[in-house]
């Protein structure tokens, strides 16, 4: 039996590289593969920020309008000093425009144009004074969002390389799910989602080990596997053997509470977690072990949200295990709700876990609280 640490870190060995292509405008949710480097400056030309004249000084009497541009038209224009032409905004402004000065400042008729207040902006975006051509733009592992997206559009970029959504095997196990209600696949499976991964439910596998084998062998399409029951030491309980039959037992067994007969193995390169059957026990495990464990391989920057509290009462545990507590906390305080670990209560009305640690059999005063929101 092994430690909480060592076993944390024997799943860090886990590493998930698959890349896929797909179109810009359905990329949102997604985590970049490679970084993306402007190959142009943005923007691409200098352009008015106002419906205004562009002049190459304001401080003439007066200047004759030889043309007008608007957005869209990007043609070479050039003015002498006494010359303007009207530029809306977005338009490209000629090379030799020091500014551009808005309607509101001047008045025209004739097409002799007056600037009546002189503007204290240029109201030009010079070339490139957004993004540069060779700027890094969005880091490798980066979330696209609904505004980064924009950015990635005005660069002129369709299709970006981003990881693939780790897709997840989840199987149940046990007889006894004949006649009772299958929880834990329903909770991995939102703990699954949480980590930016896709549950995919194979079913119920009776305890029998070649039905629970053929489902471990689908399994390994996916990339992940998670199991829950059947890693005790019972008669029935098959999950050590099969996994070692097909690959490696990487631990079984934690020196934790509750979660005490978790097991961990590789198959073929893809990691299974087992969970125990007990319901908070599954939860507990599967938050400790396997959602890191998907928050890695989804790059999610998910981690674990930590604060301080003080535990109400005093909480009393076996001094050489740690222990994993359901807890309310609120506005500074804690409320244990452990009952058993075959309790679905003692999980479903908690909002965070404290962490006991070994060397500690009565838990009271200040503690550390893991917030699962």
């Amino acid at each position: 039996m092994i430690s909480v640490p060592e076993a944390e870190n024997i799943l860090k060995k886990f590493k998930f590289e698959k890349t896929e292509n797909v179109d810009l405008f359905n990329s949102y949710g997604r985590i970049l593969a490679k970084d993306i480097v402007s190959t142009q400056d943005v923007p691409e030309f200098r352009k008015s920020n106002m419906d205004g004249y562009a002049v190459t000084s304001p401080c003439l009497e007066s200047y004759v309008l030889m043309d007008e541009v608007h957005a869209g038209d990007f043609r070479n224009l050039k003015i002498e000093d006494n010359e303007c032409i009207w530029v809306a905004t977005g338009g490209k402004v000629p090379k030799n425009a020091c500014c551009v000065v808005p309607v509101e400042n001047t008045v025209i008729e004739n097409k002799i144009m007056q600037i009546v207040e002189i503007p204290d902006n240029s109201y030009v975006v010079e070339k490139g004074s957004d993004i540069s051509n060779g700027d890094l733009v969005l880091e490798k592992r980066s979330l696209i969002n609904e505004r980064n997206i924009g950015l990635i559009a005005s660069l002129g970029i369709s299709e970006l390389k981003v990881y693939k959504t780790p897709k997840v095997a989840i199987i149940s196990t046990g007889d006894e799910l004949e006649k009772i209600s299958d929880v834990n696949s329903k909770s991995i499976a939102g703990i699954v989602k949480k980590s930016g991964c896709e549950p995919v439910f194979l079913g119920i596998s009776k305890d029998d080990k070649t039905e629970l084998r053929n489902k471990i062998v689908e399994a390994l399409n996916y990339d992940v596997i998670v199991t829950s029951g059947g890693v005790s030491a019972g008669k029935k309980d098959f999950t050590s053997e099969i996994i070692n039959e097909l690959g490696t037992v990487l631990f079984h067994g934690v020196k934790m509470r509750p979660g005490k007969p978790v097991l961990a193995g590789e198959i073929d390169g893809v990691p299974i977690i087992c969970t125990p059957g007990k319901v908070t026990s599954c939860i507990i495990c599967s938050y400790l072990f396997l959602y890191p464990l998907l928050c890695n391989f989804s790059n999610s920057n998910k981690c674990k949200k930590i604060v301080n509290a003080k535990i109400m009462g005093e909480f009393k545990k076996e001094s050489d295990k740690r222990f994993y507590l359901p807890v309310v906390y609120d506005n500074g305080f804690v409320k244990p709700v452990f009952k058993d670990s075959s309790h679905i209560t003692s999980i479903a009305y908690s909002n965070a876990i404290v962490e006991l640690k070994e060397g500690i059999s009565i838990a009271d005063g200040e503690v550390e609280v893991w917030l699962y929101d």
